[in-house]
Parts: structure tokens; sequence; C-alpha cells
């Protein structure tokens, strides 16, 4: 009888083992949408920006792999470092004054800051290691 067991327990580990190990190596999934992710394009073409719509919602930048994600709503700007959540913060709601539609417009991606347009004319500055806010003002002409 005890060499039944060890033969079924033998079965069972060469035939359990593969689909354990093949689990371990699978990427955890991403809390958002990677196809609305675009790349941050290659130096020497200026500072990469994008316009948050239906199909792009973020930018994975190149110098640290951060992924800097508008939210749906349009209000709060978040940084993934992998499938990890880095920061998010609410750049609508810093700005003492918007004019305009209370959303963010277009986001610029430099090395330290995150420049933020919100509205027509209120920008935002956003530091990229913490996502503390830095300046929040309107552009006066």
């Amino acid at each position: 009888m005890s060499k039944q067991i060890t033969k079924i327990l033998r079965v069972s580990l060469f035939l359990f083992l593969p689909g354990i190990a093949l689990a371990q190596h699978q990427k955890p999934e991403l809390p958002y949408n990677a196809s609305l992710v675009t790349l941050q394009p290659e130096a020497g073409t200026g500072n990469p920006a994008f316009q948050p719509s239906a199909t792009i919602r973020g930018m994975k930048a190149l110098s640290d792999g951060k992924v800097y994600l508008v939210s749906t709503d349009d209000k709060s700007l978040s940084a993934y470092q992998g499938n990890r959540l880095v920061w998010k913060a609410n750049v609508v709601e810093a700005c003492p004054t918007i004019v305009g539609q209370h959303k963010i417009r277009k986001v610029t991606l430099s090395p330290k800051t995150l420049f933020v347009v919100v509205g027509t004319r209120t920008f935002a500055e956003v530091d990229a290691a913490t996502g503390k806010i830095v300046v929040a003002d309107v552009q006066r002409n």
C-alpha cells in the first residue's frame, strides 16, 4: 500500500510541478490598460507630451520607466513603476483658479518635473519623483 502512495505522489509531483513553475514566471496584471499608454519618443524631439483622449491616457518615460497616467475623469495624475502605484495627485483640485474646463488637457514630461495644463490657461508643475504639486497658477498674458 505504501508503494502505491509513493507512486501516486511521484506522478502527481511530475504533473503539477511544471504548472507551478510556469505560474510563478507569469507577469502580474497591470492596474491600467497598457494599450492606452504611449512610449516617450527618443531624445532630441523636444519635450515629450501627451493629451489625454479615448486612445491615449498616459506615457511611459524612457529615463526611469515610470508610466504617468491621467485618470478617466481627467482630474488626477498617477505614476506607476511596473504594476505598483508610486503616487497619485489630484491636479485639478490643487489649482486655485481654473479658466475653462476643469480637466487635464496636456502633460509634458521633463526629467524632474511634469508640466500639466489644466483648463485653458491654468497650469501646474508636479514633482515627478513624489507627485507633490510644486506650482499651481493661472498663466497671465
